[in-house]
């Protein structure tokens, strides 16, 4: 970035806004280069952003905006802008009539459920957590803590800030600046499977209209043992279309051991007691349907051959349940966990679990699978546990990633040799729409300049 650029970005930022400082951009990066021609910016509310998006798009300046985790070193030299929003951290409102809280990108989840615990109000968690903003989490789609019934997205409307400094609303905001008739979900969001959940690579999401829930009379969290993958989520299906539980979630004794200890032997002894597979249903409502509900999946989950727990299991998951799930947690029983992450119909789920395996080769693993639409497909994960210095686990985690394409598995959110894989399967006329759509959003290319999406 030359003198005369920074000195106008500096004429637009407040403050504290814009960090020169090399030692504050160096904790973006794994392995920081020794040049870093690149800045950064901290704005603090939704003006500071477009003013600086205004600014840089004038002046030619690059714009990346910093999503999670951290930054290839192409980023650093590249002379630009890295904007991270974390600044922007306001709790504007939460309406507890409509059951929405409009929410800026700073807040946490831990920050949220702390003022939704004082009115007896919940949010729905993610699974596979590697950000703790609930924006960036729900904007780019991650799984969450639900029933198959819940919705596939967690908010109803977002704002943005785009390449240019424009402001876009989504959805019904489009009308008025507050937004009205939310209850009317066809309105918002925009949404699309086409982006692979990156909807930001338009602009930078900085606020968003989230649902929450309220928390009923009757809280109950019951567990299932069954002997394979295959029981445990047929199971977990029958409940999802019959609509009767909160949370579902199916998982092997690996994955539950890891997630809910804090080191290796605590875990490894706690997967000898567990059974091979757990079905795992949490249920809120009034007590005469909890009753109800309860008496019924247990029927359920007998027909499929599950033998009820004793109630230790589904304590310590009912606790689960109120917190993201980070993988990063689950470091303590190996060093590293890489994730392997996607989409199935139900009939194919245990298949695809022991392909996943299968390409795990000798590395442990733990899975998990959560139900959508219904129980017509499901979720699955591989967690697999490695020590953190591990230079081979990419190579394995790429080919299990591509063997599980190659069986018919939706990748949601494809990243790295991932993403790349994805999108040379596409049809090139989805790619086409994308990189117009891209060019007529942005027509100098400054926002994440060199990405189709991220990772593309």
């Amino acid at each position: 970035m030359s003198t005369r650029q920074l000195e106008r970005l500096r004429e637009v930022a407040g403050p504290g806004v814009l960090i020169t400082d090399k030692a504050a951009l160096g904790a973006y990066f794994k392995d920081p280069p020794p040049r870093m021609d690149l800045n950064l910016a901290l704005p603090r509310d939704s003006l500071e952003l477009a003013d600086l998006a205004a600014a840089a798009y004038e002046n030619d300046i690059p714009i990346y905006t910093h999503r999670r985790g951290l930054l290839s070193a192409e980023v650093a030299k590249s002379g630009g802008v890295l904007i991270d929003l974390k600044g922007i951290d306001d709790i504007v409102r939460i309406d507890e009539s409509n059951l929405l809280a409009f929410i800026e990108y700073g807040v946490t989840f831990e920050r949220l459920k702390e003022e939704l615990d004082k009115l007896n109000l919940r949010l729905l968690m993610p699974a596979a957590a590697t950000s703790s903003s609930i924006v960036r989490s729900y904007i780019d789609r991650d799984v969450i803590l639900a029933n198959g019934a819940t919705r596939p997205y967690q908010y109803t409307t977002f704002h943005a800030i785009l390449a240019d400094g424009r402001l876009w609303m989504s959805g019904t905001d489009q009308y008025t600046p507050d937004g009205h008739a939310e209850f009317r979900e066809d309105l918002g969001p925009m949404y699309s499977n086409l982006f692979h959940a990156s909807e930001d690579i338009f602009g930078m999401p900085y606020a968003m209209k989230a649902w929450i829930y309220k928390r009923w009379e009757e809280r109950r969290v019951t567990t299932y043992g069954f002997d394979d993958a295959e029981s445990a989520i047929a199971a977990a299906r029958l409940a999802c279309r019959h609509d009767q539980v909160f949370e579902c979630v199916v998982a092997d004794r690996h994955y539950l051991s890891v997630l809910l200890t804090g080191g290796p032997d605590e875990a490894d002894a706690m997967a000898a007691g567990l059974p091979l597979w757990s079905v795992v249903f949490g249920f809120d409502n009034h007590p005469m349907l909890v009753e109800v509900w309860d008496r019924q999946t247990q029927e359920m989950a007998a027909s499929c051959g599950g033998k009820r727990g004793d109630g230790e299991l589904a304590g310590l998951m009912e606790s689960k349940f109120e917190w993201p799930w980070y993988i990063s947690e689950r470091d303590h029983y190996r060093g590293g966990t890489s994730t392997i992450g996607y989409f199935t119909f139900t009939g194919k789920a245990a298949g695809l679990f022991g392909k996943a395996a299968e390409m795990a080769g000798g590395y442990p693993v733990g899975q998990l699978a959560i139900p959508s639409y219904y129980g017509a497909a499901f979720y699955c994960e591989t967690d697999i546990y490695h020590d953190a210095d591990d230079a081979g686990v990419h190579k394995t985690w790429v080919d299990a990633y591509l063997a599980l394409l190659d069986e018919g598995a939706h990748v949601n959110r494809p990243q790295d040799e991932v993403a790349e894989a994805v999108y040379t399967r596409m049809d090139p006329e989805n790619i086409r729409l994308i990189r117009n759509l891209k060019k007529v959003m942005d027509p100098k290319g400054l926002m994440n300049p060199g990405q189709l999406i991220e990772g593309v």
